[in-house]
């Protein structure tokens, strides 16, 4: 028994988490009008060196026109006549799949090394309190010479506007990630999926994750950040920021209004600080030719705001377009 030293000893523990039963994965992708880049989604998770029996992959196709087919049985199709928006298009993802982990992933998402799954599978494993775990994420900015890449995984809020920036990225848990990727579904479930307000269930996606982030730590939760596993992010040509850049603005100004009366503290005088931040956005975007939107969707930010009860006591926001 001596002859067991420390990397003997690691080697059982890992032996050990080996043989423990393999969760069912469930994919949720929710997507409209853009077939080819799901495919290609599709094609990254099948290649995942995770078992192809516990793997669900569910599309939620949310109005494309034409609606979406897949001629193999790697995907399933859950077909909305009338757009839905992003967050009920998830929501209902969650509602539908089997899986004990969700992988809530865009359809702008290419995945980085195929054992993206298989890595944060183990992290749920081990830590029975982490309730989200998310992975680097590198921006692809394609409408650049260099086509240059920006990665942007962890946040902080800055002090004087509560917007989120860069912040260290060591694996372990966190305050804000950019993404959720991988959650536990039922757990999600049960506070309430994801919350329309961010968009008004139709509207540009924008701090839905962060929000989904707080109410999970206010349940005691843990979001860990595991560096090892990455996504690449088309942001431009064929992702969800899409060319409508007046549009995005708006809810950009919007979201963060209602996501810092929620969850900053002196969130009225950073309210007023973001707006710096809607000059630096509108500039560099377009020399500030889109101020407008964001002024506009940063007034509508301040009413909803105002009005918002908590996620899921919002009566008024089912009622919205």
């Amino acid at each position: 028994m001596a002859y067991l030293g420390c990397y003997d000893t690691r080697w059982i523990v890992n032996s050990l988490y080996d043989q423990i039963e393999l969760p069912l994965v469930s994919a949720i992708i929710p997507s409209k009008d853009r077939f080819s880049s799901v495919v290609s989604l599709v094609a990254d998770l099948c290649r995942q060196d995770y078992p192809r029996d516990k793997l669900q992959i569910l599309v939620i196709d949310d109005g494309s026109t034409p609606p979406y087919s897949f001629h193999d049985e790697n995907a399933a199709v859950i077909r909305h006549e009338i757009p839905q928006g992003a967050q009920k298009s998830r929501n209902e993802g969650l509602r539908s799949a089997a899986g004990e982990v969700a992988l809530i992933i865009d359809d702008d998402i290419e995945l980085v090394g195929p054992d993206f799954i298989r890595r944060a599978v183990t992290v749920f494993q081990r830590y029975p309190r982490v309730a989200a775990v998310v992975g680097r994420k590198y921006d692809l900015i394609e409408n650049t010479p260099d086509d240059r890449t920006r990665e942007f995984s962890t946040s902080r809020t800055t002090w004087y506007s509560g917007d989120l920036v860069k912040s260290e990225d060591t694996a372990g848990p966190i305050r804000w990630g950019h993404g959720i990727y991988f959650v536990r579904r039922r757990l999600l479930l049960e506070m309430g999926g994801y919350d329309g307000i961010y968009g008004l269930n139709g509207g540009h996606s924008f701090r839905e994750e962060s929000d989904v982030h707080a109410r999970l730590r206010r349940l005691g939760f843990i979001i860990w950040f595991l560096p090892n596993i990455a996504v690449k992010h088309h942001i431009v040509s064929s992702g969800g920021h899409g060319p409508n850049i007046r549009r995005r603005l708006y809810w950009i100004a919007h979201n963060h209004i209602v996501f810092s009366r929620r969850y900053l503290r002196c969130w009225t005088l950073r309210a007023l600080g973001f707006l710096l931040d809607i000059i630096r956005y509108s500039w560099v975007q377009g020399h500030g030719r889109y101020l407008f939107s964001m002024f506009r969707g940063y007034l509508a930010g301040w009413r909803n705001a105002l009005r918002d009860h908590g996620p899921g006591q919002n009566p008024w926001l089912e009622r919205s377009p």
